[in-house]
């Protein structure tokens, strides 16, 4: 069986068969590519706000069908279901996209570098950790890196794209489990902004890109499903406790696209997920 084994592998380069389905590293894939294409594209010309819905449904289509082509080799040899599979995902991409724009268009953060790379091969040096008996080097990749320049200070936030249900919970980074966002953070903002302006952690974020099934009432209103799948999109993670910062990110600070929610006294709702410089530092 050991030879059998080594002819299929190396002298057949036999693949295992494909099944048809979308599974969830393919949607994450399609996904990253999708949004870091568009968000690209949209910047170029100016930014979301300069960008009309029409145009931004037709560079949306653009890339999926671009994807399709060139990826997936088109979808006419597909199997029925396949072919289901992914013009759901494609409507799940448009609501994804939409709600990027909707954020974008009323925030000051701008995206400044997408798919940012650390380690021996990167934009950036490798996160090093050193102790007498060796030494450590921490590689990866940020998906998206947004930024906001107040004072000389570029404040920056680090965005994850999660396809699957991931959700940043304080317990899980102090049993270190769950450190890679805030490495990358601080990483970046340990190193000099080549315009001088001095680096500040704004925070991190998960930003929700799956294939989200609503459940909602027979008789529920075009409006109520709309906005539970806004509530489904609504960004996760942990920023940072300054008024002014939060609000450069969603001016009315209503909690629609950020863990942060004011209240009428002006305090923090108990559910906002925040942190001072010194609490985020320890």
């Amino acid at each position: 069986s050991c030879h059998f084994a080594y002819f299929m592998e190396y002298g057949l380069r036999a693949k295992p068969r494909r099944t048809a389905v979308f599974d969830a590293p393919q949607i994450g894939t399609f996904l990253h590519y999708l949004l870091e294409n568009v968000t690209r594209d949209v910047l170029a010309m100016g930014g979301f706000a300069a960008v009309e819905e029409e145009t931004l449904h037709a560079l949306t289509q653009q890339y999926i069908d671009r994807y399709a082509r060139e990826e997936l080799q088109g979808l006419d040899g597909r199997t029925a279901r396949f072919r289901y599979l992914f013009a759901r995902l494609r409507n799940t991409a448009f609501a994804i996209v939409d709600q990027i724009a909707r954020e974008m268009r009323c925030s000051d953060f701008v995206p400044l570098a997408f798919e940012l790379s650390f380690g021996d091969q990167g934009e950036l040096p490798a996160v090093t950790i050193s102790e007498p008996d060796g030494e450590l080097r921490i590689g990866g990749k940020v998906d998206r890196v947004d930024g906001w320049e107040k004072d000389g200070k570029l404040y920056l936030r680090v965005v994850d794209y999660k396809s699957g249900r991931k959700t940043f919970n304080l317990s899980d980074v102090y049993y270190g489990l769950n450190l890679q966002m805030l490495i990358y953070l601080f990483s970046i903002c340990e190193n000099p902004s080549p315009d001088g302006t001095e680096p500040v952690p704004a925070g991190v974020l998960y930003m929700p890109a799956r294939d989200s099934v609503i459940s909602a009432g027979r008789h529920a209103s075009d409006e109520e499903i709309r906005a539970e799948q806004l509530k489904r999109l609504k960004m996760n993670g942990i920023l940072i406790e300054d008024r002014e910062v939060l609000s450069a990110m969603e001016p009315d600070l209503a909690g629609v696209f950020i863990p942060a929610k004011a209240k009428k006294d002006g305090s923090f709702d108990v559910h906002s997920s925040l942190a001072n410089l010194t609490q985020m530092a320890k």
